[in-house]
């Protein structure tokens, strides 16, 4: 383990390619990469977890180890029946992070519509709430929505994916995909001035 983490990418991609070239497996070089990968990145992920059975709920370290404060878009899906379509609501979203605590506002839109979002992180888990206030001259009229939403977070810590949950306007449960993705780590106005009204 000591070796593995005095690696550099290279040195380690390197030594991965070497072994797949020795194994004499009947399976394709790409393949065995991309399961090597993915268990790799399920290894982290029980590495925060596996704390869970022996500690209280409060008490599981949250596996942050990268800040995710800064600028990230956030694309969900929702279905319009008053139109009778899917639809994707785009915002940039400022993330600022303290601890496993992420609060997130939206920058300005060309259309006016805002939201927030409040979320934990635990390990590759990021669970929380979000509001958005709708276009004030859009087809929701103004109207605000809320709701719950959970993401996993990719091992590159660069972009999560998940499902938001939220009442419509007939009080139904309604849901769709989710997708936020890092873009900058800007934070100061000044350096995120440059993506208002931008969506």
């Amino acid at each position: 383990m000591r070796r593995l983490h005095e690696m550099d990418v290279h040195e380690l991609a390197e030594t991965i390619a070497a072994f797949t070239d020795e194994t004499r497996v009947d399976v394709g070089r790409r393949d065995l990469l991309l399961k090597l990968s993915a268990g790799l990145a399920l290894a982290a992920t029980n590495v925060g977890t596996a704390h869970a059975h022996t500690a209280e709920p409060s008490q599981v370290p949250l596996a942050s180890a990268s800040n995710m404060s800064g600028l990230w878009l956030s694309q969900y899906l929702y279905h319009s029946s008053g139109r009778d379509k899917e639809l994707e609501g785009q915002h940039y979203v400022v993330f600022r992070q303290q601890g496993g605590q992420i609060d997130g506002q939206s920058l300005p839109h060309s259309t006016g519509s805002r939201l927030a979002m409040n979320l934990s992180v635990a390990g590759a888990v990021v669970t929380g709430t979000w509001t958005e206030e709708t276009a004030p001259d859009g087809y929701y009229r103004g109207a605000t929505y809320q709701g719950a939403l959970q993401l996993l977070l990719s091992p590159t810590g660069r972009e999560m994916s998940g499902k938001w949950l939220g009442f419509g306007k007939n009080f139904k449960v309604n849901s769709g995909g989710w997708k936020i993705t890092w873009v900058d780590s800007a934070q100061s106005p000044r350096d995120l001035r440059p993506y208002h009204l931008k969506l």
